[in-house]
């Protein structure tokens, strides 16, 4: 089959700084072993004349509106902002898959095309433990500010652990002496997840709301990291016991405290969520899913 990959990227120079792509790019090159050609376009490249004789058209839903044209099978994958979204543009496509387990359900009593589930995942030809003595550090948060106040470093601060941030945007919200550094490379990310005892993580309200939990989750449990994140909708039921999560700035750092002296609990914890996550949440688990979903058309 032929695929192309719609991604709401602006422009090949910030490629490397969207989630979406890594996604992408990561179900394209496992879509390869099965023998499918795939194409990534970003937004400028949307309207590209030979998707009429593809098979596939696979839009990573964001921000950003697709105009579904005739001729291939055309399928949204809705991974954030679900709060955006409306049933007129849902009913444009021949499937949708929703990387929310919950929020699937309350689509498909609403909308007349199919709706799966197609979580997140982690890729371990990139994310997998790696530790570097040179990013060791007792928290980490590896994520943009979003010229905003993430929620779990405005419950965090001050505090009295070594917190290393990397992101961009930060300066001015939180104390230089945290920030890291600005980027640092998606393929190169395992070894600050593999180095940190405690990697933080939070989620957009509207994805915390309706269960969309995001890749960080799964690419630093690859990572055989201790994640101490806010709640999720659906969290318990794909990773009990494999991580944990906090309600409100106290129980934060009760379970900072908690945790950063009990190396042993960590790394249960890390090593269950690592097994979880190769052994039920790969890009391979995800493709297999999507083939299936494929072969129904």
């Amino acid at each position: 089959m032929e695929i192309a990959f719609k991604i709401g990227v602006p422009s090949h120079d910030e490629l490397q700084l969207w989630g979406d792509y890594h996604l992408a790019k990561a179900m394209a090159e496992e879509l390869a072993k099965y023998g499918h050609t795939c194409e990534i376009h970003i937004l400028p490249e949307w309207k590209d004349p030979n998707d009429s004789k593809r098979d596939i058209i696979i839009h990573l839903k964001g921000l950003s509106r697709y105009r579904p044209r005739g001729g291939p099978i055309n399928v949204m994958w809705l991974i954030s902002h679900p709060e955006k979204i409306s049933i007129r543009e849902l009913n444009r496509y021949d499937a949708i898959l929703v990387a929310s387990k919950k929020f699937a359900l309350e689509l498909k009593k609403k909308v007349k095309t199919p709706v799966y589930t197609l979580l997140q995942f982690a890729s371990t030809r990139v994310m997998y433990p790696d530790p570097d003595p040179d990013h060791s550090c007792e928290l980490l948060f590896l994520g943009n500010s979003r010229n905003v106040y993430r929620p779990i470093i405005r419950d965090l601060l001050p505090t009295q652990f070594d917190l290393h941030v990397w992101g961009s945007r930060w300066e001015g919200l939180i104390p230089r002496r945290y920030i890291r550094g600005r980027y640092f490379p998606y393929e190169k990310a395992r070894r600050l997840y593999s180095s940190a005892s405690i990697v933080l993580n939070d989620h957009w309200d509207s994805m915390r709301k309706y269960g969309f939990i995001n890749n960080r989750v799964f690419d630093a449990l690859a990572c055989k990291a201790f994640v101490l994140s806010d709640y999720c909708t659906d969290m318990d039921a794909l990773f009990s016991g494999c991580l944990v999560s906090y309600e409100g700035r106290q129980d934060l750092h009760d379970k900072i405290e908690t945790y950063i002296n009990c190396p042993e609990k960590r790394e249960d914890i890390a090593r269950k969520g690592y097994m979880r996550v190769v052994s039920e949440h790969t890009v391979a688990h995800r493709v297999e899913e999507l083939m299936e979903i494929f072969w129904r058309f």
